[in-house]
């Protein structure tokens, strides 16, 4: 019985040790972002952009308490939004083993009045994944998923370009 006291209090002992670490060295989860009070409005400019791309930025600014109103003191221009599947590797029998999806699209910060803020900003995202012909529904699944995933990703990245860049201002 004693051991099994001395084993646990050596544990949490451990645990304690490792999440002071952890806080000391500035160790945070992401998560919302800061978001001053000139920045907590923005107008989107859609351009291009996917309807898939714009649910997930929507969301995004919605978890950081922004949102999007027509006349904010600053502006997101998207452009060039481009979502690419290319076969990346093709095995001996002429057959696609792996897939590349990326997504790309352009962004800009403006002020109200549509003057640039910060010039453009290339926001680019890859993935490859392995395809499978005799698993073909896996694949389109993992495929799909993937694509989520990299949307959701330029999604995060833009808007911490945009925090980030009007911050500097």
């Amino acid at each position: 019985m004693v051991k099994q006291w001395q084993s646990l209090t050596g544990k949490i002992i451990l645990l304690l040790t490792l999440c002071g670490f952890m806080s000391a060295c500035g160790f945070q989860l992401r998560g919302a972002q800061e978001v001053s009070a000139d920045k907590q409005q923005v107008t989107i400019i859609k351009g291009n952009a996917s309807g898939e791309l714009l649910k997930h930025l929507r969301q995004n600014m919605k978890f950081n308490g922004i949102k999007e109103v027509s006349g904010a003191p600053y502006q997101i221009q998207l452009s060039n939004h481009r979502y690419k599947r290319r076969a990346a590797t093709i095995s001996s029998s002429a057959d696609v083993d792996e897939y590349e999806l990326s997504v790309e699209v352009v962004m800009l910060v403006a002020d109200q009045q549509g003057t640039p803020v910060t010039s453009d900003i290339k926001i680019q995202r890859e993935r490859i994944y392995t395809y499978d012909k005799n698993a073909a529904a896996a694949s389109s699944e993992q495929e799909e998923l993937l694509r989520r995933e990299l949307y959701n990703s330029v999604a995060q990245s833009i808007l911490r370009r945009y925090l980030a860049k009007n911050s500097a201002q």
